[in-house]
């Protein structure tokens, strides 16, 4: 998986905007995980958990500290849940390390997540932002992996390229932009203008306009692909256009990258905004 000629690939994949599918490396769960995850009363200690249709809530952890950011989840099964996370974000850097030797130096490693409730309710094709952790025009490189105990395949709707996609949301940004600006203004908003750059603005709207525009969600292209239970999948989720239809319990770390280390840079989310605005995003 280390060879030269692996990592070409690999980069060339995600920076195009497409999904890496590693079918046979995925992260072993131990016995006794298996066994914790698949007990509901303990994954999923609350009635809104057990009912979910949408795959939330998710349990987000925070790798530096080592345990999960909010979570009903108590006891010794919150430590082994928070032990198996810590397994997760050491595998998972390993990987990304592994296939993207050129990013390491510049990747900084966010949060993980732990999506333990089912999604049978399709999820509009749609960017990805980060919302309070703004990347600030870096890229986010996702991997993802299906853990389902019970071989259940993970299932994505692909769609189209991004800059076709953007196109079509991007005019009607510029006027909610300048309407929140006003909005935060008044509110005294200045600290949140000081994180969240107008690229980040921007790709916040396109991802809302997307999934609220129930015409282009019937009809826009799209693939579905079934993500087998054991494989894991890489890819920049800002520039690949997604959305989750189904499965459950998967595992996910984001790392943000600057444009800099990127191969072709040009082929950014971020350079490809500036570009279509003619403006700096960032």
């Amino acid at each position: 998986m280390g060879s030269r000629s692996v990592r070409t690939e690999a980069i060339d994949v995600v920076e195009s905007g497409r999904i890496l599918l590693l079918r046979d490396v995925g992260f072993e769960l131990t016995a006794q995980e298996r066994e914790l995850i698949l007990d509901k009363e303990v994954i999923m200690p609350g009635q809104t958990e057990r009912d979910s249709r949408t795959g939330r809530p998710t349990l987000i952890f925070d790798p530096e500290r080592g345990s999960f950011e909010r979570t009903k989840i108590q006891g010794e099964a919150r430590r082994e849940i928070e032990a198996m996370m810590q397994r997760f974000t050491a595998w998972a850097d390993n990987i990304i390390s592994t296939l993207f030797r050129s990013y390491r130096p510049a990747l900084e490693r966010e949060r993980a997540t732990y999506r333990p409730c089912v999604r049978n309710t399709p999820q509009g094709m749609h960017i990805d932002t980060s919302y309070k952790y703004p990347s600030q025009g870096r890229g986010m490189l996702r991997i993802f992996c299906n853990i389902n105990p019970s071989g259940q395949p993970r299932v994505w709707q692909i769609g189209e390229p991004f800059e076709p996609f953007v196109s079509r949301f991007l005019p009607s940004t510029s006027r909610l932009s300048s309407w929140r600006d006003w909005v935060l203004h008044c509110l005294g908003g200045a600290r949140v203008r000081r994180t969240r750059t107008p690229y980040d603005r921007r790709v916040a709207d396109i991802r809302r306009l997307a999934k609220s525009d129930d015409q282009y969600q019937k009809t826009a292209p799209r693939q579905l692909v079934e993500f087998p239970a054991g494989s894991s999948w890489i890819a920049l989720t800002d520039l690949a256009v997604h959305g989750a239809i189904s499965g459950q319990h998967s595992l996910d770390q984001t790392f943000f990258l600057p444009v800099s280390a990127m191969r072709e840079p040009e082929r950014s989310s971020l350079h490809i905004l500036e570009r279509m605005t003619g403006r700096a995003l960032v």
